[in-house]
């Protein structure tokens, strides 16, 4: 006997293939198939096509943009403040500043690591979509800006001891995350869709 021949390689492959539901009466009829799925995100959606003459051709575009543009006009105030750092204690100056009034509506200051929520945009209790500006500073230990990098709490400058961002409370925009980085910059980082 001759061990493996080329007619049950190939016979071993086709039941494989039948196996895995690579081969359908559509391969047979020459005509397309197609399978569509859509990411939970709403960022993607994939669609892969099938043809005798081309195998496989995958094309990724974004999905629904209709649905990431009616999440930009859906109110959702929950949206945190949250504060952490990556080098150790240090103090650090949060104020949240309400855009339309330029209302304060939180300001701390805190020894870092904090650990949970510092504030959660909803206690500002906005009327619909409303933009709130949230500013970080790194602080002395007497609750005053550091010698070389003071900014004023308003000047809308940016340095590497001081960050800013805007968010709206919309469905379209996630927490708000205050970081003091290993090189000891503060950074706020937040998702949109």
């Amino acid at each position: 006997m001759q061990g493996t021949t080329r007619r049950s390689l190939l016979a071993g492959v086709g039941i494989s293939l039948a196996a895995a539901g690579c081969l359908s009466d559509a391969e047979e009829t020459g005509e397309a198939t197609t399978r569509t799925s859509t990411q939970v995100s709403l960022r993607t959606e994939t669609t892969e096509t099938s043809t005798p003459e081309n195998p496989i051709t995958v094309t990724e575009e974004p999905a629904n943009r209709e649905a990431t543009a009616h999440a930009s006009k859906v109110p959702d105030a929950d949206h945190a403040i949250t504060l952490r750092s990556e080098v150790g204690e240090t103090r650090v100056r949060v104020r949240v500043v309400r855009e339309e009034t330029g209302e304060v509506v939180f300001e701390t200051t805190e020894t870092t690591p904090v650990g949970g929520d510092l504030y959660n945009l909803r206690e500002a209790d906005p009327e619909g979509i409303e933009t709130f500006r949230i500013c970080a500073e790194l602080v002395g230990s007497g609750g005053t800006a550091t010698e070389s990098d003071a900014t004023e709490p308003d000047s809308g400058e940016d340095t590497r001891r001081r960050d800013c961002a805007t968010i709206r409370t919309s469905a379209c925009y996630a927490d708000a995350h205050v970081t003091v980085e290993e090189d000891g910059s503060v950074s706020i980082v937040y998702a949109i869709c």
